[in-house]
């Protein structure tokens, strides 16, 4: 990740009850979680995310079982399958870009398809473009990004 985004995942708003407590959730130092436990039970395929191809377009990606969309060192969507079966959901705002539009559309899809998104710290998020926001430049690496240009 670049230290010009910030990452959320993406997890369906019907499988957080089974997991209230984010925060036993592992998370690596690359801030990834295994958000499998989130997706794996409910069996949505590839197909659920094809509308986030006219928020960002899809791009080619390294893997056959990850759906990129956007532009990886910018604003971007990643959808990880097995078997076309989602198995994690996550993207990256690009706080350089003028990223308020995309994030917008973002917005309506993600309440459009009840899903519910998390920040870097696993904090379910208030899906409003100014408490994204604010978590945004908010974060240490916004602060570095800001640092880095004075």
């Amino acid at each position: 990740m670049a230290l010009w985004q910030y990452q959320f995942f993406v997890i369906p708003r019907e499988s957080v009850k089974d997991y209230p407590d984010f925060k036993k959730v592992e998370v690596d130092d690359e801030f990834f979680f295994d958000d499998s436990l989130f997706w794996k039970p409910l069996n949505f395929t590839s197909t659920f995310f094809s509308e986030i191809e006219s928020i960002l377009p899809k791009s080619k990606s390294w893997d056959k079982d990850l759906i990129v969309f956007g532009n990886l060192e910018s604003n971007t969507l990643q959808v990880l399958c097995e078997e076309d079966i989602v198995t994690s959901v996550s993207f990256r705002i690009d706080y350089m870009s003028n990223f308020e539009n995309i994030l917008n559309e973002l917005i309506d899809f993600f309440l459009a398809k009840d899903l519910t998104v998390l920040d870097e710290n696993l904090n379910i998020v208030s899906l409003e473009i100014e408490a994204i926001k604010e978590i945004i430049y908010h974060s240490p690496q916004f602060k570095k990004y800001k640092e880095f240009l004075n």
